[in-house]
């Protein structure tokens, strides 16, 4: 049973730095086909979290650093 997305504060996710992330998977964030909003809603892609704040990202860590630059303020995640 797939697990339920909700929305997360960015403010409750652990800090990524951009030295930690790969320059080629950022560009292609944002130089996709598919809209960065698309990638973050991703439902068969999730950015997946777990622990307590601030939560550990298990996946999708480029994508939270972006929606961090664009001013986002949450991002729909999982549990794991």
């Amino acid at each position: 049973m797939p697990k339920e997305r909700v929305s997360v504060s960015l403010s409750d996710i652990e800090h990524i730095s951009q030295s930690d992330l790969s320059t080629s998977k950022l560009d292609a964030l944002v130089n996709s086909y598919d809209s960065f909003e698309y990638q973050l809603n991703s439902s068969s892609n999730p950015i997946a979290l777990s622990g307590s704040r601030p939560y550990r990202v298990i996946d999708g860590r480029h994508r939270v650093f972006m929606a961090r630059q664009k001013g986002y303020d949450s991002v729909p995640a999982i549990f794991v």
